[in-house]
């Protein structure tokens, strides 16, 4: 099985390109496999993502489209599409929506606007030769362990799915049906990305899913709160049980991740449906707290330090406990006035908090059809930091 396929004038089509994946597709196809391995990029999304201030490079390729709701009619979406540039030419779709309006409904959805989206193209893009999907942990059942109990790793794309009655609330499982039954007897071919914690910047900060945005602005702000006059700050403890601290799961950087979407793309030979398992940790131990709290705290001059049996520290409750400073915090350091409003603190303490379990993938798979991982995860915070301090999110 090789890769990069001699394809001209290719075309590349990102769904959910203010996201935090999709953000990194549009970056990574302007200069990844090549600097000339796609002739257009088109960024879609719901809200309008301002160019002037999306960090993306000035490439007169890259083309951004607002206002396409997947929740409408496909004949209101091909009509929305009929008018971008360039959308006739499409080969490659890489779609990373996604929609919530309440638990009930998640999957019925989010299976819809997938559906919605793939017939859409189908009408407007008779080039379409291949799409991805992008899902995550919840398909080897870690939202379930109270039911299921601890999983199996590392996790493997050949796992079988989570059992009845859970399977029916992973809508992963019915979208990459759904891409099945889609793409039988077509020209198009489609595969499965699946990461679990993505580690990456979105601009303007409006993600309630990044939780590096959470963690980058909790540790800015903990800084500037507890420095004495002196100059002295405390050491900061890991926001969560020591079972956490220690337990190991697969962490991908955002860049990494989009590679590995425009990766399986160009591989040649795949079947149909593949399932990529992608990270940046060790190939099958996967990384923990532990080996990276103290150098992620003392990128803000603080000391990590490990937390007792019994936590002493809650995100979400200290933000919540220093709530009447947010503001002057943020007029202090000149940032993006409402930052801390916009940044879930709840999801942040869902990931320190709760699993504490192994949860780490097997990376053998995407790696031995030669996709390159990073080594050094601590990067991946450092580059997502830094983005956040140019975007002014952080000191």
């Amino acid at each position: 099985m090789s890769s990069i396929p001699t394809i001209e004038n290719r075309t590349a089509l990102v769904f959910g390109a203010s996201g935090i994946t999709g953000w990194a597709i549009l970056r990574e196809a302007l200069q990844y496999p090549t600097a000339t391995a796609f002739h257009r990029v088109i960024g879609l999304t719901n809200r309008q993502l301002d160019r002037s201030t999306s960090f993306l490079p000035e490439d007169s390729r890259l083309i951004l489209a607002h206002g396409i709701d997947l929740t409408r009619s496909i004949d209101d979406v091909v009509a929305k599409l009929e008018n971008i540039e360039g959308i006739k030419d499409v080969t490659d779709v890489y779609f990373a929506a996604s929609d919530f309006e309440g638990f009930d409904i998640l999957k019925e959805v989010n299976v819809r606007i997938l559906e919605t989206a793939v017939q859409a193209i189908e009408r407007v893009s008779p080039k379409l030769r291949f799409w991805t999907l992008q899902t995550g942990g919840k398909a080897y059942g870690y939202v379930h362990v109270p039911q299921l109990g601890f999983p199996k790793v590392p996790a493997k794309e050949t796992d079988p799915r989570i059992p009845q009655p859970y399977e029916n609330q992973v809508f992963y499982y019915a979208q990459y049906d759904a891409l099945q039954n889609l793409s039988a007897g077509k020209k198009w071919r489609f595969a499965e990305i699946r990461p679990d914690l993505v580690i990456g910047f979105v601009p303007g900060g409006g993600s309630a899913m990044n939780y590096v945005q959470a963690l980058g602005i909790f540790l800015s702000f903990y800084a500037y709160h507890e420095t004495d006059s002196l100059g002295t700050r405390k050491p900061v403890p890991y926001p969560g049980p020591l079972a956490v601290y220690n337990s190991y799961y697969t962490e991908v950087g955002q860049t990494t991740l989009a590679r590995a979407h425009i990766f399986a793309s160009n591989l040649k030979g795949a079947s149909n449906g593949e399932i990529y398992n992608v990270g940046d940790s060790p190939v099958t131990r996967g990384n923990n707290w532990a080996e990276k709290w103290a150098s992620i705290c003392d990128m803000f001059g603080l000391e990590g330090v490990a937390p007792e049996e019994a936590p002493s520290l809650g995100v979400a409750a200290y933000m919540s406990q220093h709530r009447d400073e947010w503001e002057s915090f943020e007029t202090k350091y000149g940032l993006k006035l409402g930052i801390i409003e916009k940044t879930s603190w709840e999801f942040m303490d869902v990931l320190t908090s709760l699993p504490v379990f192994d949860r780490q993938y097997d990376l053998t798979k995407f790696e031995a059809m030669g996709f390159p991982r990073s080594s050094d995860v601590l990067k991946n915070y450092t580059e997502a930091f830094d983005l956040m301090r140019a975007a002014k999110m952080i000191p």
